[in-house]
């Protein structure tokens, strides 16, 4: 079968409207000024105008006609990657004016299902000259899938040019049950110029960086026990983070393993009491303060399991810090993951809330999304109809085969990462831009601050690298009104030496913006 395509746009910050696969092809609406609307950051790909032919075809899926739709796409069963191809027979597709493809999916199953989106150049094979993305889709729920030129699952500086787009595909990855999803659109976005209207909404303009510029006080209280992962906090610690100029600590804590496993689920007094402490002498420092629950694997493993478990462990860290000042800050929970999908989270979340609210009913609370607090999720997290004291937060380690080059708890596969550098190359520092600011059109078009919870280069890459990436990466989020977090004072990701009792300077100040 064969169609045609034109470019058009939309008002940005909108989705775009649905086109129609008829019997004749795909068609749709076209606008009459194209190349204002595309001056806008988006357009529409596959259109009836003519412009360009285009093949589609399907492998190991079936693809049918629906109203209010480009198409539906069923696959069955399969430990492969059955696919939707569109196949450019003619001029490629020029996309050069662009960042990043998207598709508008929705999953109406009763499952989750792994979409990903491709771009590919002619003649190229495997990795050269192709861009992939992935995201999972939670059930009974909309998407989208964003692939930006020159990546691969994250790794940057992939070769591609995206002026001469031969193919792009949509794929769902190993369903493990007959799957269906229904294909909205497919668009070509303008990250650089969609901040540009985000920059002149009136939410952006009232926002200031959450948190301001803060550190992790990582590897200690959400291990397994303080001081299995470094050493353990001293005043010192935090007389040197003040003194240094941060403004907030964020602390992870893993309240999982010091509490009991039958109900009522007491947290360990002796515990608590430690919690409090690093909580008071934080704040007697003038630092803003986030603890968490941090590192429950029971709950990400068995979320049904341990969901009464988690909701009582919040009621008593809730009932401990009642008294303290909104300089205190939680968040609900570090990193949802693994088979707690976003569906699950979402329902936990909902149920938290109300307890954590009973007695904090003013207080700032931050949640992240699923999926590792990826920014890719933030499309999935449900926030309730009242958004007051409300924060989203994100995690960034991208691209991640520098920034966890030679971690150990990642196996061998990051050993072949060693050598990985970061210099700040103009594909690298679009690729940043890029990311954050879909975090920041996450933020404005839901009216919710966010917040850079983690991000950090660990100790195997070299410190020129880390220092360029970190300091890139802080005040690209700062410019975008983004608090921020490095990961984390004094281990593997350090800006602190605890045996040499010094800073790593260069991170410190790259942080800190001097």
């Amino acid at each position: 079968m064969f169609v045609r395509t034109t470019d058009v746009g939309l008002r940005p910050l909108r989705w775009l409207p649905a086109v129609m696969l008829a019997a004749i092809g795909i068609v749709g609406a076209s606008l009459s000024d194209a190349s204002a609307q595309t001056a806008l950051g988006e357009k529409v790909l596959f259109r009836e105008s003519p412009l360009t032919d285009i093949q589609i075809t399907s492998q190991d899926a079936k693809i049918e006609p629906v109203p209010n739709a480009l198409m539906k796409v069923t696959v069955s069963p399969s430990n492969g990657y059955p696919n939707v191809q569109w196949n450019v027979t003619g001029t490629p597709l020029r996309l050069d004016a662009f960042d990043a493809l998207e598709a508008e999916v929705f999953n109406p199953g009763n499952e989750p299902v792994k979409v990903v989106l491709t771009a590919r150049n002619p003649g190229s094979s495997g990795r050269d000259g192709s861009s992939a993305a992935a995201a999972t889709v939670p059930p009974n729920s909309s998407g989208v899938i964003r692939v930006a030129f020159g990546t691969w699952h994250g790794q940057t500086d992939v070769p591609v040019d995206a002026a001469r787009i031969q193919s792009v595909a949509v794929i769902i990855e190993k369903p493990t049950q007959e799957s269906s999803i229904t294909i909205q659109s497919i668009r070509a976005v303008s990250e650089s110029r969609l901040l540009e209207q985000l920059k002149t909404t009136e939410f952006f303009q009232n926002q200031t960086p959450f948190f301001g510029r803060g550190v992790n006080i990582g590897n200690t209280l959400e291990a397994p026990r303080e001081g299995d992962w470094g050493p353990r906090l001293e005043a010192k610690h935090l007389d040197l983070i003040q003194q240094a100029g941060f403004d907030s600590v964020r602390v992870p804590v893993r309240w999982s393993t010091h509490a009991s496993n039958t109900a009522p689920y007491t947290i360990s007094p002796t515990f608590m009491k430690r919690v409090r402490w690093v909580v008071d002498e934080a704040l007697r420092r003038d630092l803003k303060v986030m603890i968490n629950i941090h590192h429950y694997e029971g709950l990400y493993a068995n979320p049904e399991q341990h969901h009464d478990r988690f909701l009582e462990l919040w009621c008593q860290i809730a009932n401990e810090f009642d008294d303290a000042p909104p300089a205190l800050v939680f968040e609900v929970l570090n990193e949802p993951h693994e088979n707690l999908d976003a569906g699950k989270w979402n329902r936990l979340l909902a149920d938290a809330l109300p307890i954590i609210r009973e007695k904090h009913p003013t207080r700032t609370i931050v949640v992240g999304p699923a999926n590792f607090n990826s920014i890719d999720a933030l499309q999935f997290l449900k926030f309730p109809e009242d958004r007051q004291n409300l924060v989203a937060t994100f995690h960034y380690y991208s691209p991640f085969q520098f920034t966890h080059q030679d971690a150990g708890w990642l196996g061998d596969e990051s050993k072949q990462w060693k050598g990985t550098t970061w210099t700040g190359t103009p594909e690298q520092q679009k690729a940043v831009r890029n990311d954050l600011d879909r975090a920041l059109r996450w933020s404005v078009e839901n009216k919710v601050p966010v917040y850079l919870g983690e991000f950090g280069a660990y100790q195997a890459a070299d410190m020129e690298s880390r220092i360029q990436w970190t300091r890139f990466v802080a005040d690209e989020a700062i410019e975008r009104r983004i608090g921020i977090a490095y990961w984390e004072f004094y281990s593997g990701f350090g800006i602190y030496d605890p045996k040499q009792q010094q800073w790593h300077e260069g991170l410190r100040d790259a942080i800190l913006g001097k």
